[in-house]
């Protein structure tokens, strides 16, 4: 398949579209205060295309003439929470254009990119066992749910898992973007008595698969009104919450799921709205697919990658939105890449590479 056959298919107006990168990666350039020299305008391309191939700034820099070191050096001294501010201009506009206007399910989870070296680096953390290492990059995100689509509205580095801290981090930063929540929705990784007594106090809906609780129920489906009573806390530290368990399907057949919620509704429609949850892992993948890979030990740059992808993930998700014409991300990764080096051979390396035989959501 050619270049412009693929990038016709599936993708918005071209001239919309360029526009829409025109603006954007304009808005990168001033985030991150690049100049107009020589030298940054081809670091924020070599970067940008490491991105598109999830590759090392080594390779891309091949392609745009300056060293993978001089790049380096150019991103030591940039501050990744500027990127941010581009995502909540994103929002600011959305909600000029009469986005969520009304209160929005939020999906709150916790993304794990692993790690196999020094592990006292700046910004590893200990996880679970995954591709043979327990330490990683952690990142927490709240994510829109909303009709098939999931927009990432807050990131932050995880630090150190006090998972309290962490939501009321992400419920801050939504509560900045002038953004109302109908209901949150989180995995087991967050039952916590400290949270639901917080999101208890502030009259904060929520869904929380919790299997630790499953001994409650017996392999049967209940629905009852429950309160903790562990050993080592105080009566005044203990939670109050609803239990549901209701059976449904899964991928690995039938399965009991088990809810605390503080929401009166039946336990089928408390499924139904779990399982908008699950879309957060596909959302997860797409990010992947635009973030640049590196070695390197500096947390900054490690945080300016991945709070670039997903900045690139969400604006593949608005040209889905705005242009009602469902883009594969793959294609949009052309788009950009054609944009930033013309004719050349990696683009048509990458189509080669980027085959996609469906929707992403």
């Amino acid at each position: 398949m050619s270049l412009p056959t693929l990038m016709m298919k599936n993708m918005p107006d071209r001239a919309h579209t360029t526009g829409s990168y025109i603006n954007f990666v304009q808005s990168i350039k001033e985030s991150l205060n690049f100049g107009d020299s020589r030298s940054e305008n081809l670091t924020l391309k070599t970067v940008l295309l490491a991105c598109m191939d999830n590759s090392y700034v080594e390779g891309s820099s091949q392609l745009t003439g300056i060293s993978g070191q001089t790049v380096r050096n150019h991103l030591r001294d940039k501050n990744p929470e500027g990127l941010l501010q581009i995502n909540a201009d994103l929002i600011a506009t959305m909600r000029k254009k009469g986005f969520f206007r009304k209160p929005l399910i939020i999906a709150i989870d916790w993304h794990d990119e692993m790690y196999y070296g020094d592990i006292e680096t700046e910004g590893i953390i200990g996880t679970k066992n995954k591709a043979g290492t327990n330490y990683a990059y952690e990142y927490a995100t709240a994510s829109i749910v909303i009709k098939g689509i999931r927009f990432v509205i807050a990131v932050i580095p995880v630090r150190e898992r006090t998972i309290l801290s962490m939501v009321s981090k992400l419920l801050d930063i939504i509560e900045s973007h002038g953004i109302k929540i109908n209901s949150l929705l989180m995995d087991g990784g967050f039952y916590s008595i400290d949270l639901i007594n917080y999101l208890n106090s502030t009259g904060m809906k929520f869904v929380m698969h919790a299997p630790k609780l499953g001994k409650e129920c017996k392999g049967e489906e209940i629905d009852m009104e429950y309160r903790t009573s562990s050993h080592h806390r105080r009566k005044k530290n203990q939670a109050s919450f609803r239990i549901v368990s209701i059976y449904g399907h899964s991928k690995k057949g039938t399965m009991l799921y088990v809810f605390a919620t503080n929401m009166d509704i039946s336990p089928k429609k408390l499924l139904k709205l779990y399982r908008k949850r699950w879309g957060i892992e596909t959302g997860y993948r797409m990010i992947r697919k635009f973030l640049a890979r590196t070695t390197s030990k500096r947390h900054d740059i490690r945080l300016l990658y991945f709070y670039l992808a997903i900045l690139l993930y969400n604006m593949w998700v608005l040209l889905n939105i705005i242009s009602r014409v469902k883009t594969i991300a793959d294609n949009m990764r052309v788009f950009i890449a054609s944009k930033l080096i013309g004719a050349n051979p990696f683009v048509t390396d990458l189509v080669r590479s980027n085959g996609h035989s469906g929707g992403d959501f």
